[in-house]
């Protein structure tokens, strides 16, 4: 009996040791924490371009002058000389705010200033004749003065009850009827000069200064079918610090309506680069850090980063002048699991011709 258990008892024993030296075997074959991870992207193949002379850029066509008409002085609105939609010369009376109580008041102070010129003539009068002294000379003459400072105060008041066009333009639609009791700053209606607008678009910063004043562009409503050129006649300062681009206006004549302000419109800009090529590749593709902008590319079946410089950009694509090179595979999905050194595999590759800025 006691050979038979310690058989069975060293059976086990080998059995024990056999498990844990397989352990270490098995973590390295299964999908556990050392198995390495792998990520299905898109990729988009790196194409060298011939750069662009001028470029089809998203523009704002605004009107050339634009204000919202409103109340300087509270009151009943007893008049309105003009209807929705108008167009108005400056200066023309818009709307009238009853003035009454200011043009009694008015008449008051004229008859008070009418009294001091009267008093301030005698007593010069009498000073010539030495029959009144420098002082009360003096106190008639600051007497006149004040009186003609109410009058003026009392004018510019009424003044503020008559609404006046500030320039030539065309009326929106009225918010007001008369009868209505107005307060300072009700809006009455807006005023717009369209017969010329503002083309405002912007350049990144690589082009910042290639547009010069004067020069001279084409501005297109593609969805109207009207076309026409611009002068360039405004250039910002400074550039914006959220994206580094400058904002730039031109000038175009409306004489004729072609164009609606508050329309979207396509500019071609003339731009002359030095580059001796360009790539263009999806915007999903470029992601941006304190460093700048970077891409993410496969290299022996792994994610590697490139920073990279930019030009022109587009609401599908990106220009890329340095960072990249002919043949690099970009990622452009997966972006938020991709990260440097990591495992990838391209399932599917985007065809390069609906990425270019065009011409």
């Amino acid at each position: 009996m006691n050979k038979k258990w310690i058989i069975i008892l060293s059976v086990f024993l080998l059995a024990a040791c056999s498990s844990k030296e397989a352990t270490p075997k098995q973590k390295g074959k299964g999908p556990g924490k050392g198995a390495m991870r792998t990520i299905n992207v898109e990729g988009y193949l790196a194409v060298p371009r011939s750069p662009s002379t001028s470029y089809k850029l998203a523009a704002n066509l605004l009107p050339w002058e634009q204000v919202e008409i409103k109340a300087e002085t509270s009151g009943k609105l007893i008049q309105l000389k003009v209807k929705d939609g108008v167009s108005v010369n400056k200066g023309t009376l818009i709307a009238k705010i009853n003035d009454a109580e200011l043009q009694a008041q008015l008449k008051q102070a004229e008859s008070t200033l009418l009294l001091a010129k009267q008093k301030e003539k005698r007593t010069k009068t009498l000073f010539e004749k030495e029959g009144a002294t420098q002082a009360d000379l003096e106190i008639v003459v600051a007497g006149t003065v004040s009186a003609e400072a109410s009058v003026a105060l009392i004018r510019a008041q009424i003044a503020k009850t008559e609404i006046r066009a500030p320039f030539s333009g065309t009326l929106g639609i009225l918010n007001v009827s008369p009868g209505e009791w107005m307060i300072a700053g009700a809006s009455i209606a807006t005023l717009s000069n369209t017969k010329k607008l503002k083309v405002s678009f912007i350049l990144p910063q690589r082009y910042a200064s290639n547009l010069p004043k004067g020069a001279r562009i084409k501005v297109d409503d593609t969805e109207r079918g009207v076309s026409i050129e611009g002068i360039v006649r405004t250039l910002a300062p400074i550039l914006s610090q959220s994206n580094r681009s400058r904002v730039i206006q031109a000038e175009i004549d409306n004489r004729e309506g072609l164009f609606l302000a508050g329309a979207f419109a396509e500019v071609n800009v003339p731009i002359e680069g030095t580059e001796k090529f360009v790539i263009h590749i999806p915007a999903e593709a470029v992601t941006l850090d304190d460093t700048g902008p970077y891409v993410f590319v496969t290299k022996s079946g792994k994610a590697e980063q490139r920073y990279i410089k930019t030009g022109l950009r587009t609401p599908i694509s990106v220009s890329v002048y340095e960072g990249l090179a002919e043949g690099d595979t970009v990622i452009v999905s997966g972006m938020m699991s991709v990260r440097e050194g990591i495992t990838v595999k391209i399932k599917e590759l985007r065809t390069p011709m609906n990425y270019e800025v065009r011409k």
